[in-house]
């Protein structure tokens, strides 16, 4: 019994060290990306990045290999509700066993920016997608595949490493790369344009900042 009852209590050890809170760190850096955003899509709206989406896609081959292709085309899921939504649930349940409120950050880090998305998509100005998207009506800015990416690895990352669920060695990296990737992977499709993806990027950061800022300030 002694055994059980101190394993139990190591996660809440490893979340309460001596110091402040990194819960307001992390509400300045969700408030930052947050203000980032911002300013990019100001910029966009007046469509003052034109000439840095227009050159980056001049670089991006025209003759897209196959290979390549097939790869960028399998990561579309990744910023997907349909996909993330099912995969932050099982991570909400991996994390429940030692921390609730974990498992609430991970939940909330897909529903969030799935929702997100879909305000930028009302309340943004209209920005046409890039010639090669199928559906060129739909909004550009910011994208959702960037954006839902890195919410929900980034958010999920950080709670598992900080429950002792993951190696934060391994999870940091692959959460990092993952939406650099898809959203990389958006771009070589000429599916999105660059500042689309850091606008993205941007605001996937500011979600995941303030689920990682509520898992910390919230009770256990």
């Amino acid at each position: 019994m002694e055994v059980a009852t101190l394993s139990g209590m190591i996660p809440r050890i490893r979340r309460r060290r001596r110091g402040p809170n990194p819960g307001y760190l992390l509400l300045g850096v969700s408030a930052a990306a947050a203000g980032g955003f911002a300013v990019l899509a100001r910029q966009v709206a007046r469509h003052e990045t034109k000439g840095v989406d227009a050159g980056v896609r001049r670089e991006v081959p025209k003759r897209r290999g196959r290979k390549a292709k097939r790869a960028a085309e399998a990561l579309g899921p990744l910023g997907k509700p349909w996909f993330h939504g099912p995969v932050a649930a099982l991570l909400a349940a991996y994390a429940r066993p030692r921390s609730r409120a974990g498992a609430a950050a991970i939940t909330m880090s897909s529903a969030g920016s799935a929702g997100l998305t879909k305000l930028f998509e009302r309340v943004l100005a209209e920005r046409k997608q890039p010639p090669g998207h199928p559906e060129p009506d739909e909004q550009s800015f910011p994208s959702g595949h960037a954006l839902e990416t890195a919410a929900v690895a980034l958010t999920s990352a950080y709670v598992l490493a900080r429950e002792g669920r993951a190696d934060a060695w391994l999870a940091a990296p692959a959460a990092l790369a993952l939406p650099v990737i898809s959203g990389a992977g958006r771009v070589y499709l000429d599916r999105h344009w660059t500042t689309d993806v850091l606008g993205g990027l941007l605001a996937g950061v500011s979600i995941a900042a303030l689920c990682a800022a509520a898992y910390e300030l919230g009770p256990d």
